[in-house]
């Protein structure tokens, strides 16, 4: 199982730093992406891994949290990630993106292992192995390698959901704080999660047993993070505040944010928009399909992640946030028992990855 891990973690990690090095050569660098400078001294096989979200991150580590009322601040990032990696980053005498960037590589290992764990105990060790190189070559698995949260979350949410399906539910629980610990959609796990409980008890509420109690700690990374954020500001919602005045993320009514998304490409020609809503398209489909192929609480897991930036303002980013709905690559790994089908997606996956790696290290927005 390790072996085959880490087979596919090298493999897709030197097709990253390859398109990485290939783009940072070959393509003019634009720095959109750069909101912050990087007061560290990095060479630029380093450096190019500090883009767009990355400069929140580091403002965190570095100077800790900021509100600005009215205005985008850094308080809309959760604290786990960045508390990691300041505690590697003094280890490794000041060098906080290189313990970043070792960092995201190893959650993400750590993620891929449970994801191969969960997924072979259910399906076999050949449906775990090419669900993992699916996720391992997504296009925007890039994001496994920068100073971004994807790869710690898909390693709590995914830790969470494998000890709930075999009734570890203290363990569960733990998992799934850290999740919401590191960012706010790990709220998200606790309904799964309890219907996964209820579903093992055959929704007979005689059976239900103190142990379900285990589940509230999900919400309870949330919970964390606003006390101090009241302490701290007086404003325990201020990363609500911030995301909706900043970044336009407020709730709208249901698919409010495509008619929203399209002005952006109809008025502005932002080709993005059409990326996001192949993504937005994708996890609808497969969504549907997932009600007939998966287990309950992974479809309604996948419900959960539709909905929450359908009716959020914007699909922005939706082609990263598909990136942990570990559901989704188990249907692919599913679809793809035929080796031309397998092939097939492992070629349009990573092609896609070179454009959206090399857009990324040269300063261009990605997801």
């Amino acid at each position: 199982m390790l072996k085959s891990v880490l087979r596919s973690f090298t493999a897709s990690r030197a097709l990253v730093v390859l398109f990485a090095a290939l783009g940072y050569f070959l393509l003019p660098s634009i720095h959109e992406g750069i909101a912050a400078p990087l007061t560290e001294g990095a060479p630029w096989y380093l450096s190019i891994w500090y883009q767009w979200d990355a400069n929140w991150y580091m403002s965190i580590v570095t100077d800790g949290y900021q509100w600005v009322a009215g205005d985008q601040s850094n308080v809309a990032f959760f604290p786990l990630y960045p508390l990691t990696v300041r505690l590697a980053g003094w280890l490794l005498g000041g060098h906080y993106l290189l313990a970043a960037i070792l960092l995201s590589s190893v959650y993400m290992i750590g993620g891929l292992v449970f994801f191969y764990r969960l997924v072979r105990d259910d399906y076999g060790d050949d449906l775990a192995r090419r669900a993992v190189w699916l996720l391992a070559i997504f296009p925007t698995s890039v994001f496994f390698t920068t100073m971004y949260t994807e790869s710690l979350f898909l390693m709590t949410s995914v830790g969470a959901f494998y000890y709930a399906r075999r009734g570890r539910w203290a363990m569960a629980g733990i998992w799934g704080m850290a999740a919401s610990l590191t960012r706010v959609t790990g709220l998200l796990l606790i309904l799964p999660l309890l219907w996964e409980y209820l579903s093992q008890q055959n929704f007979s509420f005689r059976k239900v047993r103190p142990s379900v109690l285990w589940l509230m700690l999900v919400p309870g990374g949330i919970v964390v993070y606003m006390v101090y954020l009241y302490l701290r500001f007086e404003r325990p919602l201020a990363f609500v505040e911030t995301q909706a005045a900043g970044w336009g993320h407020e709730l709208t009514t249901l698919w409010g944010s495509i008619p929203h998304d399209i002005s952006f490409l109809t008025d502005q020609g932002e080709l993005w928009v059409i990326y996001e809503l192949a993504a937005t398209a994708l996890l609808l489909a497969l969504t549907i399909v997932a009600a007939k192929k998966l287990p309950a609480s992974y479809t309604f897991y996948m419900i959960l992640s539709l909905l929450l930036p359908l009716s959020g303002g914007t699909n922005k980013s939706m082609s990263r946030y598909l990136l942990v709905v570990f559901p989704l690559f188990i249907l692919l790994a599913k679809f793809s028992r035929k080796r031309r089908v397998y092939i097939a997606m492992s070629a349009v996956s990573i092609l896609l990855l070179a454009f959206s790696t090399a857009a990324f290290v040269t300063g261009r927005w990605v997801a």
